[in-house]
């Protein structure tokens, strides 16, 4: 689809291009004489047969691709605050990919926002998971000091939770305490690796925690690859889709939306 857009991009320059040259040598020279804009109605314009069947070929593998059941959902997945099933869901799938592909790290954290669209129990298309994740956002790994680890655990308290995987903590005044790292607790003089996404480690979404880093790999691993990954090899074993509520963030404002 790339390359139509390109070729038709590249037309229309071409047809502007020799428009200007012809209108360049007209005498007399041509003037603006009003700003007035004219909206045209171009309900029942024939469509153009040689566009139709340019692109017509790029749609249909696009359709065959977007169409394909690439799994099942156990239940409704959805996302909510401070917890949610997709939350949890899409964390803990970072956190079981970037293991199978030998990233290091310690715990998952993502942004809630990033999840655009919930899965409904049954079928799932992979137009799902586009839809769920349009955006191209790579697994990166950020290495922080543990005060600025401890920031960051703030930082997902202020917006009363974040997607989250690897560690538990409560919010108390909209501040983190109780936090624990795979099980252990949290160690403010240690440093500790965390995956992430590419846009929240350049700081997208006033995560400005994430610019201090001391240590980063940046992989070439999307998310939305990893999501698509999850769920076909758990067809493959005909499992279905689910995910669990397990307090791994308790708020003393704990109000869905």
């Amino acid at each position: 689809m790339n390359t139509l857009l390109s070729y038709l991009n590249r037309q229309s320059g071409i047809a502007v291009l020799s428009l200007l040259i012809v209108l360049s040598a007209c005498s007399p020279k041509l003037h603006q004489t009003s700003q007035n804009a004219a909206l045209y109605n171009i309900k029942g314009i024939p469509a153009d047969s040689a566009v139709l069947a340019l692109y017509r070929p790029y749609k249909l593998s696009i359709d065959s691709q977007m169409n394909a059941i690439i799994g099942a959902a156990a239940v409704n997945l959805e996302r909510k605050k401070p917890e949610g099933l997709l939350n949890n869901l899409v964390a803990d799938i970072m956190y079981q990919e970037g293991k199978r592909t030998d990233l290091r790290f310690d715990f998952v954290h993502t942004n809630y926002f990033g999840l655009r669209n919930s899965i409904s129990a049954g079928p799932i298309k992979a137009s799902k998971i586009y839809e769920l994740m349009p955006f191209e956002n790579y697994f990166v790994t950020v290495t922080l000091k543990g005060t600025d680890v401890q920031e960051l655990f703030n930082y997902i308290a202020a917006l009363n939770g974040d997607p989250v995987s690897g560690a538990r903590f409560k919010i108390k005044n909209g501040k983190a305490v109780d936090i624990q790292i795979n099980g252990a607790d949290f160690d403010p003089s240690k440093d500790y690796t965390v995956l992430t996404i590419d846009y929240l480690a350049n700081g997208g979404d006033k995560a400005e925690v994430y610019t201090r880093a001391i240590g980063r790999f940046d992989s070439t691993y999307r998310l939305r690859d990893a999501i698509l990954s999850h769920i076909k090899q758990q067809q493959a074993q005909g499992k279905a889709i689910t995910s669990i509520l397990d307090n791994r963030i308790q708020s003393d404002n704990d109000t869905s939306k």
